[in-house]
């Protein structure tokens, strides 16, 4: 169903998920594909070479060798690194471990799965794969002599030139030499963070355990590394271990006393990242065997879709491998991921994939995310779709969505469609998106919205929801309000007590 579309400048592909016995009307998205990584090869290795010419400093025995390595790493590896949702801190840090659907303060918002911290690119994990397999020997003074350009030269080519001439020298035996030279960057840095995925590339488990006594957080990325290369091993190291009962763990769950589960998690979902790099399908049946041990989310998902839709030559492929996969949370955590990349690119064509779903139990994810980026940029478009979708928990999901996404942009429109609603299912859930939001702006407000709901039991949850938040947000004038609620001793309680678990 649907033809390719055709869009002046850029190339529209056609996104069509293949009809079987099984799945029934699945449409083609057409989404904009603009291919930005075209480059002038020549022009750049012109550039390049001249550059280099510069560099007088750099031996001329291994020139060739460094150049090659140079123009993989600056074209390939990141400068500068991804937010998430936790990391190790450093000493006198407080480690986050949110767990929630979304973060609406402020109107950012963060996703179940995208635990990272800081994280490499998959053309920076390229990039490093390609260095390594370009092995040199170095001398203890050539190492010097590299870290010292690397730390104090103002040519970035030759700081690349030297950090990937480093890599290159890598092994188990002088890890410890090398990180010295860099141990000056921030923990949060491209080069930091490349050097400890290469590390643990090469030295696997040594070189996750050196993380445990340093105050940077260099455990993910060199589990990343060691899963890259070496999957059996990285999946049953973290797969028997006992974090507590491991004194060589105390370090971290003691002194710094960060939580076991969002350890676990953090170093899980380096395993994740380098497995989805290699073999998607082995990091997604990691990650279901991980979720059904209570070892992991069903949001480390996300790291192995994200990776799949990095490197999909096409939406379908990138589609069908969502849609293919077992039954479950899995499944539908992978789809709600497609469902936001997409939507943020065309609506419109996601709202006729995502309505072949719409008699599927567990798909909420996908309805809130075409509802809230259609929204984004037109909210009537977006609330005529969630209203004419067929009635049930799907159909609300998108209005929630819908109005949450309206209210982040337009409070004041919003609120106004609300007043002119009539009572119905699908006003309560338009006011449950609505007050969700509205509450980091001006929570009495929110929470009238919420107590207006009809449904008894959604209009308790609302509130709930939306007393957390006031609650985050400082909670003045909560005490009072909760005194007066009707809600339960128990339930006031909990608001009052609980630590953030967020919901859509």
């Amino acid at each position: 169903m649907g033809a390719k579309i055709e869009r002046r400048g850029v190339t529209v592909a056609a996104l069509a998920l293949s009809c079987d016995e099984n799945r029934k009307k699945k449409v083609q998205i057409g989404i904009k594909i603009a291919d930005t990584r075209d480059r002038d090869a020549n022009k750049n290795m012109g550039c390049r070479l001249q550059t280099m010419k510069q560099v007088s400093r750099i031996h001329f025995i291994w020139g060739a060798t460094a150049l090659v390595a140079f123009l993989v790493g600056y074209f390939l590896l990141p400068s500068s690194p991804e937010k998430g949702q936790f990391s190790i801190p450093r000493t006198g840090e407080r480690a986050s471990s949110k767990s929630g659907l979304e973060d609406e303060r402020d109107g950012s918002r963060i996703k179940r799965g995208e635990m990272a911290g800081v994280g490499l690119g998959a053309g920076a994990k390229e990039g490093i794969s390609s260095i390594l397999s370009q092995k040199v020997v170095l001398s203890e003074s050539e190492i010097t002599n590299l870290g010292e350009t690397f730390r104090g030269s103002s040519d970035p080519v030759a700081k690349r030139l030297a950090f990937s001439k480093l890599l290159q020298g890598l092994t188990a035996e002088n890890a410890l030499l090398i990180r010295e030279e860099i141990e000056g960057q921030d923990h949060r840095s491209a080069e930091f963070q490349e050097f400890h995925y290469a590390w643990g590339a090469v030295a696997g488990v040594d070189a996750i355990m050196f993380g445990i006594d340093t105050e940077e957080d260099d455990m993910k990325p060199a589990l990343a590394g060691w899963a890259g290369v070496n999957p059996g091993d990285a999946m049953a190291w973290i797969e028997g271990l006992d974090m507590e009962n491991d004194s060589r763990f105390d370090p971290l769950l003691k002194d710094r006393k960060l939580e076991v589960n969002g350890l676990r998690h953090h170093l899980v979902s380096g395993i994740v990242e380098g497995l989805a790099d290699t073999d998607p399908r082995q990091a997604a049946e990691f990650v279901e065997r991980m979720v059904s041990s209570g070892q992991a989310h069903p949001g480390h998902m996300h790291i192995v879709t994200g990776e799949v839709l990095r490197a999909a030559e096409n939406p379908l492929e990138a589609s069908v491998w969502a849609d293919g996969l077992p039954e479950g949370r899995m499944r539908n955590e992978a789809l709600g991921r497609v469902a936001d990349h997409f939507a943020g690119r065309d609506p419109a064509g996601t709202a006729q994939w995502a309505e072949g779903f719409v008699s599927e139990p567990g798909m909420e994810r996908v309805f809130w995310e075409v509802g809230a980026n259609w929204a984004g940029r037109d909210p009537e478009a977006a609330l005529n779709w969630a209203s004419n979708l067929p009635a049930g928990e799907n159909r609300q999901v998108g209005m929630r969505g819908s109005l949450n996404s309206w209210a982040r942009r337009d409070p004041t429109a919003a609120g106004e469609y609300l007043q002119d609603m009539p009572a119905s299912p699908m006003r309560d859930a338009a006011v449950a998106g609505y007050s969700t939001h509205v509450v980091w702006e001006d929570p009495t407000a929110a929470m009238s919205w919420a107590e207006s709901i009809d449904a008894p039991e959604q209009r308790q949850e609302v509130m709930v929801e939306v007393a957390r938040s006031w609650r985050r947000k400082g909670g003045q004038g909560l005490a009072e309000w909760l005194s007066g609620s009707g809600l339960s001793v128990d339930v006031q309680e909990s608001i009052m007590s609980s630590r953030d678990r967020r919901r859509r």
